[in-house]
């Protein structure tokens, strides 16, 4: 299957304009999903964790002690959030700029992945969906939202 990169650049261009509201645009949401969010992050066991749509980080709190997590986002305003999130959490994460529909990533390389509110904004939910099975280990799983 082939990216539609019109698609794929008008949702980077709508998450760039709103990531300096993302957060307070979202402030009453959150309230609902900060226990859901604490209890997928509970069931990630596996140390090597792949997190995609990154956002502005945050799962990063609720982020298990002691795992390799790498994390994407398709906006590099987004991601500019996450990395001041990540250093005044003082949290360990990989943050890269990426896109679910095409993971810069070999086959079977991460353990477990991780992926909250990505799917309903992805241009290609079902092209996303394959590529994390195909970065993520047979024996691993995938927790979606």
């Amino acid at each position: 299957m082939a990216i539609n990169t019109n698609a794929t650049e008008r949702t980077r261009a709508r998450y760039e304009r709103i990531a300096p509201l993302y957060d307070c645009i979202e402030t009453l949401a959150e309230r609902r999903h900060r226990l859901w969010r604490k209890r997928l992050w509970s069931l990630v066991e596996d140390p090597r964790v792949l997190e995609v749509g990154v956002g502005t980080g945050k799962n990063m709190s609720y982020y298990p002690e002691g795992m390799e997590i790498t994390a994407i986002d398709l906006t590099p305003g987004m991601l500019e959030r996450a990395r001041k999130r990540a250093k005044a959490l003082n949290v360990s994460v990989d943050l890269r700029l990426g896109d679910v529909q095409a993971l810069d990533f070999l086959d079977n390389r991460f353990d477990d992945a991780v992926a909250t509110f990505v799917f309903c904004s992805a241009p290609d939910p079902l092209l996303g969906l394959q590529e994390l099975e195909r970065v993520v280990k047979p024996e691993g799983d995938t927790y979606e939202r």
